[in-house]
This record gives C-alpha cells, structure tokens and sequence, in this order.
C-alpha cells in the first residue's frame, strides 16, 4: 500500500518506521519552516530518506501527484484540519491518529485531559476522517492502561509504540473493516489554558493536583502556581505522609529537609512532595530549594 502521512510529532517516528518495512512511504507532509516545523522530524526524514512535503504546497495544490499516487493517507499529531478537497483526493482517504476516546476526547488536547481527569486507561482510537473534526468511520479503539502517576510525555511516548503495531495490523485487515460512525462532538475539549493549568491548593484534592502536574510535563511546561510571590511551574510530584504538629492552610510547607524535600498540605489534608520545579527560568529538585532555605508554613499559591 502506498502511504502519505501528515505529521509535525515525534510520536509519528515509530509508526512511518514500521509502516515502511511492509508499505511504500511516498512522504510526510508537514510543517517545513515556522514555529510549527520540527527539526527533530524533519532530520529523522532526510536520514531515511523519505521525502518531507510542504503544507502550503499541498494546500497549493504543487502536490496532487502525490496525493492521487496515494492509496491511504495517515494523520498522527497534525495540528491542522485537513480539508476535504485534500483527503477527497487520496484513494481510501485519510486516517487518524487520536489519543483519546472519541468523541468524549474530541479536540486538539486530549492525552492532556485524559490524564487530567484521572482516566484509568487512555483510549488510542483509529478512525477516517471527513469534514467535522474527529469525527468519521473509527476503525479501531484500542485501550492502554495508564499507570499511577504517569506524565503526559512517557504514556504519550508508550502509545506512539502501540500505535505503530496497531496500525500495521490494521492496514492489513483493511478491507475488511465495518467501521463504526463517530458521533460529533460539537463542543470539542479546548487547549488547556492558563487558568486549567493552574493548581488551586485550596480546592483540589492531592490526586486532583498530581494528576494536572502530570498532564501538563512537559508538553505545557507544568503546572502554574506562585511561591514568594514569583510564578512557578511545578513539574513533577509523588504523594507523601507527613506526621506533622499544626494547623496549615492548603499550599503550605508542612516539612522542608535538603535530604527529603519539601511536603505540601493539599485541600483534602494530604500531602505531596515536590520533587521537580521551575523557578525563575531555573529547574530545581525540592531538595535543592529546600536546601536554599524554604521553611515550614511558607506557602505555595
């Protein structure tokens, strides 16, 4: 089968390099220069020599051999929509990628929310496209268990790997699918913004507050908070017990230790320790900060 895929993700890398193995790769289309290019993509490319193919050129119409010479077009992390005009052109259409159900995970974040909402598996859902976003035939929905405290980066990195075999077993039983109509989710989940990025101490629970912080490391840079009265961005944490004397408001500083680190009383009373963080364009340990002075009750915002 001949395959044209639209990508600007590393996590499409495992897929192309198994899918060529048994199936003529004719390119990617992508993002060749901009904030949206990858370097990383693009190199991996030219070292397999497989040819990377403009956006704007394909939008242009400069690309409409390839398009027609394709049997099957595959989306994995494309931030753009493809129109009609584009997939309507390619013999068997466009399939797509989406780590999330569908199409309660509709939109453009949906590892972010899925792990956010403390789901206890991530759905990888395979499905042809048409004009409404994430929407179409789904072919395939195959479900990876998430594990306790898994951040976005390394369940994203584990359902790259599992895709690539899912879609190399898929493309083989092809013709034979009945594929599933996806319902639309006409109020597809957004990007996370600043306010969903931000830890409310007071309000949410200690698994609540891991769960945000794993969503969002690292492809949100982690979660916001303050400290001192300067922004954070806290990057990793583990629930911890404390035995500790006083009473603290959520947020605060329960334990500080250069051995251990530092302890914070979340909402629901318990406690996480901190173990990475950004501060003022520095990433620290909590054993590091604590080292450089942090006290007992000083507070988190």
């Amino acid at each position: 089968m001949k395959l044209l895929f639209f990508s600007q993700s590393n996590w499409s890398i495992p897929s192309i390099s198994e899918l060529a193995k048994s199936h003529e790769i004719l390119g990617v289309v992508t993002f060749l220069k901009g904030e949206r290019s990858n370097p990383f993509l693009l190199s991996f490319l030219e070292k397999r020599n497989i040819k990377a193919l403009s956006w704007e050129d394909v939008k242009s119409s400069l690309n409409d051999d390839e398009l027609a010479n394709s049997d099957l077009g595959i989306s994995f992390g494309f931030s753009s929509k493809i129109p009609k005009e584009i997939y309507a052109k390619i013999s068997k259409g466009v399939l797509n990628v989406h780590f999330g159900k569908l199409p309660k995970y509709a939109g453009p974040a949906p590892l972010f929310w899925t792990i956010k909402n403390m789901e206890k598996s991530l759905s990888i859902s395979f499905h042809i496209i048409n004009e409404d976003w994430d929407a179409g035939e789904l072919l395939l929905e195959e479900e990876l268990p998430i594990f306790p405290g898994e951040p976005f980066g390394l369940l994203g990195s584990r359902a790259s790997l599992l895709s690539s075999q899912k879609l190399d077993n898929l493309l083989r039983t092809f013709e034979g699918n009945v594929p599933e109509i996806l319902e639309v989710n006409f109020t597809p989940l957004k990007r996370p913004s600043d306010i969903d990025l931000t830890i409310d101490w007071k309000k949410q629970s200690a698994d609540e507050i891991e769960a945000l912080i794993n969503a969002s490391n690292p492809a949100y840079g982690g979660a916001i908070s303050s400290f001192r009265g300067s922004p954070i961005r806290i990057l990793e944490v583990s629930p911890a017990e404390a035995n500790i004397n006083g009473i603290f408001a959520p947020g605060s500083v329960v334990y500080s230790d250069p051995q251990y680190g530092i302890f914070v009383i979340c909402g629901d009373n318990k406690h996480l320790r901190i173990n990475i963080l950004q501060l003022e364009g520095t990433v620290l340990s909590g054993q590091k900060l604590a080292a450089l002075g942090v006290r007992v009750y000083e507070k988190f915002e």
